[in-house]
């Protein structure tokens, strides 16, 4: 049974090993919540159920979700980026059971050329946590992909089992299959007749560059600072 304590609202009083406070926050306030939980880079203009589930793990008002989807509705930028029709690609099944296991590879780009020289991103993406990395470089270079894989990624994580990519001229390069072959890792590719194999991590780029679009109207020349940050609004929301 939920009650409230002061200014804070208590998800379950009779449940004392569970119990939960959440800082209730006036009509007045809500706005600040919303521009720090959708706005700002850190947040990304994540839709309603996304950002519903962050804000509940600290505030609490009546009739939060109506309130939170109405914010979003009304937000122009995003009711822009939908405005674009897609048409979706048919998803591809392979069936992963542990992290590490498979990683999907893909380059974004070419995107205007930063003032740290930087026009693509790198991003590797675990086809079982959906746990996903971007990285800015400055062209797609087997020789430049091999080096930031190492360094940013397996250094960090270790090495996948499996890297898989589409039949992009940098991941069929030599340099490429002899770091997979010296590392022990099994490089497969997506062909033509099923290009959604590497489906996951094709919708992730899409997903980030509008993101990006979002704070980089001003100056498209500064997407590789903004990077960490919405990477941060990525990763930190609920994903199916």
């Amino acid at each position: 049974m939920a009650c409230f304590i002061e200014n804070f609202y208590c998800s379950d009083k009779d449940d004392v090993d569970n119990f939960k406070l959440q800082l209730l926050v006036p009509k007045s306030h809500q706005k600040t919540v919303f521009k720090y939980f959708h706005d700002v880079p850190s947040a990304g203009h994540l839709g309603p159920d996304k950002m519903l589930s962050r804000i509940q793990q600290l505030f609490y008002w009546p009739a939060m979700k109506s309130s939170i989807t109405r914010y979003c509705k009304e937000c122009d930028q995003c009711a822009a980026r939908k405005s674009l029709k897609r048409n979706k690609a048919p998803l591809g099944q392979y069936l992963v059971g542990e992290p590490m296991e498979r990683v999907a590879i893909d380059i974004l780009g070419p995107l205007p050329l930063t003032k740290r020289q930087n026009r693509y991103v790198l991003v590797l993406c675990d086809c079982f946590s959906k746990w996903t990395e971007a990285y800015a470089i400055p062209d797609q270079e087997s020789l430049t992909i091999a080096r930031t894989i190492v360094n940013e990624f397996i250094c960090r994580f270790g090495s996948p089992l499996q890297l898989h990519s589409d039949q992009g001229r940098s991941f069929e390069a030599k340099l490429f299959q002899d770091l997979c072959d010296l590392l022990k890792i099994d490089k497969t590719r997506s062909t033509s007749q099923h290009p959604q194999s590497n489906g996951s991590v094709e919708r992730f780029n899409r997903t980030l560059l509008s993101m990006l679009t979002f704070y980089c109207q001003n100056d498209q020349r500064n997407w590789d600072e903004i990077l960490p940050q919405v990477m941060m609004a990525y990763r930190s929301s609920v994903h199916a």
